[in-house]
């Protein structure tokens, strides 16, 4: 995000980042693709980054509502389900902590 956010700094705010004009899925990837290997990062699709947000949110300790809310999700169900692998991951987190905090009480 770093390395990106250098390519964009000079860009207007109020304009978009990637075409000008109408928007195509495959237009707008195939500038993100020069701009990852312009950056010499790993190349990603508006989707992946879509996904990669969510998924440093949920990391970060954020809600699944406030997460569905931001990806304009119908339901917390489609959160959810789609970030299930991430959920379990967190939880897992979270029993390591619990048994710690426990194991400090003897």
């Amino acid at each position: 995000m770093i390395q990106f956010s250098q390519l964009i700094k000079d860009l207007p705010a109020d304009q978009p980042i990637f075409v000008k004009g109408k928007v195509y899925n495959s237009t707008v990837n195939g500038v993100l693709e020069r701009y990852c290997k312009k950056a010499e990062v790993p190349v990603i699709s508006i989707h992946g980054l879509r996904h990669t947000h969510a998924s440093l949110l949920l990391f970060a300790g954020v809600s699944i509502a406030s997460v569905a809310r931001r990806l304009e999700h119908s339901s917390m169900n489609t959160t959810q389900k789609t970030y299930l692998h991430i959920i379990q991951e967190l939880e897992n987190r979270d029993v390591d902590l619990v048994m710690r905090s426990l194991s400090g009480l003897s």
